[in-house]
């Protein structure tokens, strides 16, 4: 019996999802020596970092579709993700024998850049036109009764809730990009640049070059097989949501903003940000309308 056949059989009661229930430091190891050796994959931990409602959660979904990644919800008792910085339990915290996809909002700060580099942390950097960011935080933030503009959405009319969240998505999206293009540029080693556009209508070609970001051996079937897995499980969480009476996940329709934008929305982005749109190629000058 081969060693990786010995490892496997001794690992059998806690491969899977009960990995984590391995019950001594011995078990850990031996569960870290099997997936390194069973996937081949170097990248423990995967991050996808973006502003709020850019796209992140379909890339870390996408990635952990990854034979072996499972997405994470990082442990965050100091509660750092509030103001989009790391901590330490963040990574320290993840299972030590498995692979992770972590989904974050982090800010470019010396501090932070410190631990992802002190973790091996490779990321996929996303963002999205602006003016659709700001709609689909405008309904997100309407379904959430947890978030602190939610009540005033609900009680404002729809032109003046989407005006409040263009200037809270241009007042922070625009220095995130800002401050995170020149260290993507400068490191293309550690960091992947995507437009969420990219991925839509089909996500296959991205993924791909996402995947080639890390390495990953993927033929074309199992990247259609990841893709087609995570559309039809969206599907179901629609419909459950439907079904339920709960708030829906949006499409992310690119370009979705013209069916709800006024002209003083159009005002309100070319003041705030319509150079920025420029800079970043979704406009050619500041002509646009809708």
């Amino acid at each position: 019996m081969s060693a990786v056949r010995r490892i496997r059989h001794r690992l059998g009661p806690f491969l899977g999802p009960s990995y984590r229930a391995a019950r001594d430091v011995v078990d850990q190891l031996l569960a870290r020596y099997y997936y390194s050796r069973h996937y081949g994959w170097r990248q423990p931990i995967l991050a996808v970092i973006g502003p709020a409602r850019s796209g992140t959660q379909l890339v870390a979904h996408l990635l952990a579709g990854v034979p072996g990644y499972r997405f994470r919800w990082p442990y965050d008792p100091d509660r750092c993700g509030d103001n989009h910085d790391l901590c330490e339990p963040m990574f320290s915290t993840l299972p030590s024998s498995g692979y992770s996809v972590l989904k974050l909002h982090t800010k470019p700060t010396p501090a932070n850049l410190a631990l992802l580099d002190k973790y091996g942390v490779r990321a996929v950097v996303i963002y999205r036109d602006l003016r659709d960011e700001s709609v689909s935080r405008y309904f997100a933030v309407l379904y959430d009764p947890r978030h602190r503009h939610h009540q005033y959405y609900h009680h404002v009319p729809k032109d003046m809730g989407i005006a409040h969240s263009i200037d809270v998505t241009l007042g922070e999206a625009i220095p995130w990009i800002r401050g995170w293009q020149p260290i993507v540029a400068k490191r293309p080693d550690r960091f992947h640049e995507v437009r969420f556009e990219a991925l839509r209508p089909d996500p296959r070609p991205a993924f791909a070059r996402i995947a080639g970001f890390y390495g990953f051996r993927l033929s074309a079937s199992q990247v259609d097989r990841i893709v087609n897995r995570l559309a039809v499980r969206t599907r179901f969480d629609l419909q459950a949501n439907f079904r339920d009476g709960r708030p829906t996940v949006r499409k992310g329709v690119v370009g979705d903003w013209r069916n709800h934008f006024t002209a003083e929305h159009v005002r309100q982005v070319k003041q705030g940000g319509g150079e920025f749109l420029i800079e970043l190629g979704y406009e050619r000058d500041l002509e646009w309308r809708l």
